[in-house]
């Protein structure tokens, strides 16, 4: 009877639930008489379904998602800032002479970023614009007697214009030679610094993997020809090997479609697959050159399901016919864009503060979404959980990712038990790979048993779960900020509260 007594009396108090009173009962009282067996947690079960935000309002910032910080610019205002930013340089910057390196630039805006909880994204290119009279590779680099016809030339893209083009010989081995150097000596420079991502870069215009036809070959010194594919696979390759552990992507244009099969299908250099990158977002019929041949395309378009598909504007001003906000967010729907630049846009605009301002309501609307459309959206649809008395859990969760990509980058899902000081008491990483979870609705069920520390002071203590960055473990000033999943029931720093656990 007293065994009775007590369970009733603890069920009625809420500390156990009424479903599982009767069961408890005969445990509790022995408990209540006993010492050596005294309550150390008060059990509970909960059952929580969370609320998905909506795809035309969901705002949430991530780490390889919506809108990336371009160049300094961010246009597309944006709930926060975003946790990726990206930079180029110029070949004769980080090597203003042969063998005489200069990556303070890149370190400057690593450690930038890095103070700011942001990682930086970069490319390397040996040309800008055209006509423009300059060299932007070493200048000993230019005439030098290791090259067998010069290792440039001088190409006229504009009669008009007085000035000229310099066009490094993509086909010279020793141009190979110093642009595997440069690479493998960035390479070090960074160390294990992390990078959002590196994009394979140095050959073509602006180091985007083209050139204008323009630039007439047949006017070119004898010995200089267009680049062949084999030059292509060396630069590539040369990136690979100089930085092998970094992500990298590469610039889908069908142009260079031996490359690319090489770099994403078939060369085992990378520790990570190779992604994709095009600077044409916004572009009618850009993609054309891919969805009129499904035959090459065939051999690449389901990359985005191990790497992210990265992705520049196409500048253009509001009212613009061919180039628009309107054909960007197809396209982002079409080929799975991970991550778009948030500026190269409104280029009539000199004042980058105005250039938000210069587009319609309509424009202005069809960008946002851009950004909430691309790449993931995870979401934790439900949790649910039983604590007994001796601080076992078991937790049960359901994922689910509407978006259009996966998230790529590791993270891991942690039980955290506060105090009631804000203090994390406890914290433990649970074996969630949401790495694994695709996208267009796939889902993660998981089943986890966790043992609470029982040697943890009486009291109550808010557990939660954060999706967290591994480095937050081993080298917490290199940590991304937790991941932020898409519900409206997220803490400001992206955690979920699963209740108050009770410590007796």
């Amino acid at each position: 009877m007293a065994a009775g007594l007590a369970g009733a009396v603890l069920s009625m108090c809420g500390v156990l639930p009424a479903a599982r009173a009767a069961d408890e009962g005969q445990v509790a009282a022995t408990a209540l008489l006993s010492p050596r067996l005294a309550v150390r947690w008060v059990p509970q079960s909960q059952v929580l379904g969370f609320t998905a935000l909506a795809a035309d309002a969901d705002d949430t910032v991530n780490p390889l998602r919506g809108y990336h910080r371009w160049r300094g610019q961010e246009v597309v205002p944006q709930s926060m800032p975003s946790p990726d930013v990206y930079q180029r340089y110029a070949w004769r910057d980080l090597e203003p002479e042969l063998g005489r390196y200069d990556f303070s630039k890149v370190l400057a805006d690593v450690s930038a970023a890095r103070s700011q909880g942001r990682r930086l994204a970069l490319r390397v290119r040996s040309m800008l614009g055209y006509d423009d009279g300059q060299v932007y590779v070493p200048r000993d680099l230019v005439a030098h007697p290791s090259c067998s016809a010069g290792c440039g030339w001088w190409a006229d893209a504009d009669p008009g214009n007085s000035q000229q083009t310099y066009v490094p010989d993509w086909n010279d081995p020793f141009v190979h030679e110093r642009m595997r150097l440069l690479l493998q000596a960035l390479g070090q420079a960074l160390g294990t610094l992390p990078l959002a991502w590196v994009d394979v870069g140095l050959y073509g215009q602006w180091g985007e993997w083209t050139l204008s036809s323009k630039i007439n070959y047949a006017l070119a010194p004898g010995g200089i020809a267009p680049i062949t594919n084999d030059s292509k696979r060396a630069i590539a390759e040369a990136h690979f090997t100089a930085m092998p552990d970094r992500p990298f992507v590469m610039f889908a244009l069908k142009g260079n479609f031996d490359t690319l099969d090489w770099a994403l299908n078939r060369q085992t250099v990378t520790s990570r697959p190779v992604g994709l990158r095009i600077d044409c977002l916004a572009k009618s019929g850009f993609m054309n050159q891919w969805t009129d041949h499904p035959e090459l395309w065939s051999q690449l378009q389901n990359q985005w399901q191990r790497a992210p598909f990265v992705a520049e504007f196409c500048p253009f001003d509001s009212g613009d016919a061919v180039t628009n906000a309107a054909t960007a967010l197809q396209q982002v729907r079409d080929f799975r864009i991970t991550s778009v630049s948030n500026g190269n846009l409104a280029p009539s605009v000199s004042n980058t503060a105005l250039k938000w301002a210069s587009f319609t309501a309509q424009e202005q609307a069809t960008l946002l979404q851009v950004g909430r459309e691309a790449g993931h959206r995870l979401m934790l649809d439900r949790a649910s959980y039983t604590l007994s008395r001796n601080g076992s859990l078991a937790l049960s969760t359901d994922w689910r990712n509407p978006g259009r990509a996966p998230v790529y980058e590791s993270w891991e899902v942690t039980l955290e038990l506060l105090d009631d000081t804000g203090a994390v008491r406890q914290s433990t990483v649970l074996p969630i790979a949401l790495s694994t979870v695709g996208a267009d609705n796939a889902s993660l069920g998981t089943r986890t048993s966790i043992a609470l520390n029982n040697q943890l002071p009486a009291g109550r203590y808010l557990a939660r779960l954060v999706i967290r960055d591994p480095l937050q473990r081993s080298a917490p000033a290199d940590a991304r900020a937790p991941l932020r999943l898409a519900i409206a029931e997220r803490q400001a720093d992206g955690g979920v509260v699963l209740g108050t656990w009770v410590k007796r």
